[in-house]
């Protein structure tokens, strides 16, 4: 792992391309993987993307996913969470105009924080001039409903390639759920998935943190996931 990504996160393994469910979100899934090809002229190309989509519908996993690509690429990368922007000063952006993929998420906790704003306005101002980097930006919502102090910066996300990330079917979500059940090598039949699906919270942050539960209840009991399993564990009954 590169020193720049030690520095922001730890990398969730599970959170690849191969475990994200495309659906709708084809052009985009596209766009992303295509920032990795070394032979794009990032001064003939867009060279910040910015995705919007509601809460749980894997924008991260998308920029963890780009992560952990670029690494298997030898592409130099780093990825920030705004969220977590109280454990860093904004000098964390200094010199990140040298990595070729610069991946930002939660964008709607920059509109608490002017320092940081001007910061991040800077970091994009370096990147344009040096001309060597892709930009991704993730925020729920698009740069002009991020309620930023700084209109510049405003401006300046809204200069790149936009697209909304799409919510997984039901049948997605059902996908979703057998995929990281495979994963963790958790026997769950596809009945069990879609009875969750339908009857527990449909937001893939929750859905995943159940199947977690589930599969260290399963482990502790010696029982298999079943769907009276299922309802006694999360008291459904």
């Amino acid at each position: 792992m590169s020193k720049q990504l030690s520095l922001a996160v730890n990398l969730r393994d599970t959170e690849t391309f191969d475990s994200f469910i495309v659906g709708e979100n084809v052009h985009l899934v596209h766009r992303l993987k295509s920032l990795l090809n070394k032979t794009l002229n990032t001064k003939n190309q867009p060279w910040l993307t910015f995705v919007s989509g509601d809460h749980g519908v894997g924008k991260s996993h998308l920029l963890y996913s780009l992560c952990h690509k670029a690494q298997s690429a030898n592409v130099s990368a780093v990825y920030l969470s705004f969220k977590d922007k109280q454990q860093y000063s904004p000098e964390v952006l200094d010199g990140l105009e040298h990595s070729q993929l610069i991946c930002l998420d939660d964008a709607d906790a920059l509109q608490d924080s002017q320092t940081w704003q001007i910061a991040v306005f800077d970091l994009l101002n370096r990147v344009k001039e040096l001309g060597r980097s892709h930009v991704v930006v993730c925020a729920n919502g698009g740069p002009t409903s991020l309620n930023l102090q700084l209109a510049d910066l405003a401006s300046r996300l809204a200069w790149g390639v936009s697209f909304t990330l799409a919510s997984l079917s039901d049948e997605g979500r059902c996908v979703a759920l057998l995929t990281r059940a495979r994963q963790r090598g958790l026997v769950m039949p596809e009945k069990v998935a879609m009875y969750l699906v339908n009857h527990w919270q449909r937001d893939m942050p929750s859905l995943m943190s159940t199947l977690d539960k589930l599969d260290q209840l399963s482990l502790q009991q010696q029982r298999k996931l079943t769907i009276p399993f299922v309802k006694e564990a999360l008291n459904l009954n």
